[in-house]
């Protein structure tokens, strides 16, 4: 029986190509195993981004930026809109905390639980110092009321803590009468 014909005759390419071809070889095998160190890496990145962005109550607060007053009262109203008491407590600073037991503290919110779940949040700094700061915060209830909270903060090893609060209804705002 005849061999089928081809380009080239059983020895292989002209040339003596058949040293060419596992170079080749090696170099796409490195190839996919860069590409692969690559895909794994940046796997494990975005596994590890994503766990810290979860496990961290305040991922802003990695940051620099974030480390502010305001952040501080941000993950305090956040942690109570979702109902964890005791992440929304242990913001408060330890001073504040030999005044008011964690059970007088649940009482209070669970008596008024629909005006601490908020909806929107305004800040304006009354007095700011390193150590000490003053927010007065408009706040936007889920129950469609509106209310003002005075958050004292102090600065201690570096870090903000709420070390009192006091929460009011907003007055309400009087419509300008035109004659």
């Amino acid at each position: 029986m005849a061999e089928p014909l081809t380009m080239f005759p059983a020895s292989g390419p002209p040339g003596g190509g058949r040293g060419r071809e596992p170079r080749e070889e090696q170099a796409r095998r490195r190839l996919l195993r860069r590409l692969l160190a690559l895909l794994v890496g940046g796997g494990l990145a975005f596994v590890l981004t994503i766990w810290v962005l979860v496990r961290v109550e305040n991922p802003a607060s990695l940051l620099a930026f974030g480390s502010g007053p305001s952040s501080v009262v941000r993950a305090h109203l956040a942690a109570l809109n979702r109902g964890d008491l005791r992440t929304a407590y242990e913001l408060f600073s330890a001073h504040y905390r030999k005044q008011i037991p964690f059970e007088a503290y649940h009482e209070l919110v669970a008596t008024h639980r629909e005006m601490f779940r908020t909806r929107e949040l305004e800040f304006r700094s009354s007095e700011v110092t390193e150590k000490r700061a003053v927010l007065e915060t408009r706040l936007l209830a889920a129950d469609g009321e509106r209310y003002l909270a005075r958050f004292t903060m102090v600065r201690l090893a570096g870090r903000w803590w709420i070390d009192d609060v006091r929460w009011g209804a907003e007055p309400r705002r009087r419509g300008r009468m035109t004659v």
